[in-house]
């Protein structure tokens, strides 16, 4: 299965996402598939996680919303862990992102030699917790996790070899190979051997997934409409510098990020609008004082 949006590094939409579900699905149900192999169009990227410009300028502008697109989400990383079959990660350039997470989620995977691994969240004011705070340390640890993501570090394919990231790095030619000898050699396996084998070790994955996601989708909720996400993914789009050191000294003066003009409390006598921020001088909607007099 290709994620085809090569001129936006495989970055997914939330009809991308639907459509992966449908697919792994197909698959499981269809006895002649035994295996499935998760890749990304081009020789760039694996896949990059969620559009930014889908987060910007839908969910951002209405954040209660980003639940239900995490509920979709959820269900494609449940459909990897307990589609029954083998699910290989062909890595064929960057993993950032979502993508780490679907690396997280697989069976085996077999990178490029060119790829790269990175958690941009911090960046762009997101986080982690879409399966990388659950998975990564059942593969690399506590520690280097934390280096990963709270750094926002970015690590070639020979260290995520090192790390246990991924089972095998190769030169980019021979990444089919590769995959391939992997399924070549679990043909001559017991189907329901590694069927079963694959639910008992889901069972590690399955614990930490189910107690944390509910709170991830509803933290996503709650905070992508704020000043740091609202900042992050702004200079990410604009391609400049994030003020996140700006940011932080606003804090250190009292700033809540969450409501930076205060609570949305007054009341506009003029036109009648309502849960404007405590802070406002001017009505949102009229444009008057909200004191009184003319706009």
């Amino acid at each position: 299965m290709t994620i085809n949006r090569p001129q936006q590094h495989n970055s997914y939409l939330l009809s991308t996402v639907r459509e992966m579900i449908a697919a792994f699905e197909t698959a499981m149900w269809d006895d002649d598939v035994q295996f499935i192999v998760l890749t990304g169009a081009g020789d760039k990227a694996f896949c990059t996680g969620g559009n930014v410009d889908e987060y910007d300028e839908v969910y951002r502008k209405k954040p209660a919303d980003w639940w239900k697109y995490g509920e979709i989400y959820g269900r494609f990383l449940d459909t990897i862990l307990h589609c029954g079959k083998p699910v290989i990660c062909r890595v064929n350039g960057i993993v950032a992102g979502g993508g780490f997470e679907f690396v997280a989620a697989s069976d085996l995977a077999v990178a490029a030699d060119h790829a790269r691994f990175l958690s941009p969240g911090p960046r762009v004011g997101m986080t982690s917790i879409g399966g990388l705070s659950q998975w990564l340390p059942l593969h690399i640890g506590l520690k280097r996790t934390a280096e990963l993501v709270m750094l926002s570090k970015e690590i070639d394919a020979d260290k995520a070899l090192q790390w246990g990231v991924v089972n095998e790095v190769v030169p980019y030619g021979r990444l089919d190979e590769a995959v391939k000898g992997l399924v070549e050699t679990m043909l001559d396996l017991s189907p329901t051997s590694l069927h079963y084998f694959k639910v008992h070790m889901n069972w590690w994955r399955d614990i930490v997934w189910r107690t944390t996601w509910e709170h991830a989708k509803e933290f996503f909720s709650l905070i992508i409409g704020s000043v740091e996400p609202s900042e992050g993914l702004a200079a990410f789009k604009e391609r400049r510098p994030r003020k996140m050191r700006e940011i932080r000294n606003s804090i250190a003066r009292g700033l809540d990020t969450h409501y930076p003009y205060g609570p949305y409390s007054k009341k506009c006598e003029a036109c009648g609008a309502e849960y404007l921020p405590l802070s406002s001088a001017y009505c949102l909607k009229c444009g008057r004082p909200l004191g009184g007099g003319s706009p």
